[in-house]
């Protein structure tokens, strides 16, 4: 593409890093959700939320996309969705794995920011793809979709994006999760990959 991706800086690199470090000293699962938690998650920035608009998420899935059973959660989110028209679900960045998913996380982000409305289909069609996931990879994907991927790489690189991406790690920190997918559904705290059966268990107990 022609475009490279601006490496991370040292003041994003030991901020990543210091926010990994905390959530690796935490345990892998916690419930119910912790009032601090709860807090961080509200005031969330760069939630995407998809699903039944003006309505609270029950569901909020913290992701990377290269997380072992990212593609297979997205596509459980997609039948979530289109079997339950009163369903929210927020999706929180919260790269771990690498540079590469850090830079992905980046690009959904700043979708996010300038096509709310083409979020929903560029994370389908990016969980479409195979192998690892990286910037050059979802602006690619970007593109395929009809946007820009000039202005999306610009976006992407801002320093607000960066902010975003240092409160998710905070985020997990307070959930005390380590693995992604990692779910809040209701007040409960799922770490790791809950498959369909178990999400929709979850969300009719969540919703009574």
């Amino acid at each position: 593409m022609g475009v490279p991706f601006r490496p991370l800086s040292r003041r994003e690199l030991l901020a990543a890093c210091a926010g990994l470090i905390a959530v690796a000293a935490s345990p892998a699962f916690a419930d119910p959700l912790s009032p601090e938690a709860r807090k961080l998650l509200d005031a969330m920035p760069g939630k995407a939320v998809l699903g039944a608009e003006k309505t609270t998420p029950l569901v909020t899935e913290l992701v990377d996309f290269n997380a072992p059973d990212w593609r297979r959660s997205a596509f459980d989110m997609r039948e979530l969705l289109a079997g339950d028209a009163k369903l929210a679900y927020a999706i929180v960045q919260t790269p771990r794995v690498g540079v590469g998913s850090i830079e992905a996380a980046r690009v959904a982000l700043a979708v996010l920011a300038m096509q709310p409305a083409k979020f929903g289909d560029f994370y389908l069609a990016l969980a479409a793809t195979t192998g690892e996931i990286e910037g050059v990879k979802a602006l690619n994907v970007v593109r395929a979709e009809g946007l820009d991927h000039y202005k999306v790489f610009r976006a992407a690189n801002q320093p607000d994006i960066t902010d975003i991406l240092t409160q998710g790690v905070a985020l997990a920190a307070a959930l005390r999760v380590l693995e992604t997918p990692a779910y809040v559904i209701g007040a409960e705290v799922i770490a790791g990959y809950a498959d369909l059966a178990r999400k929709r268990a979850l969300i009719a107990a969540a919703a009574r």
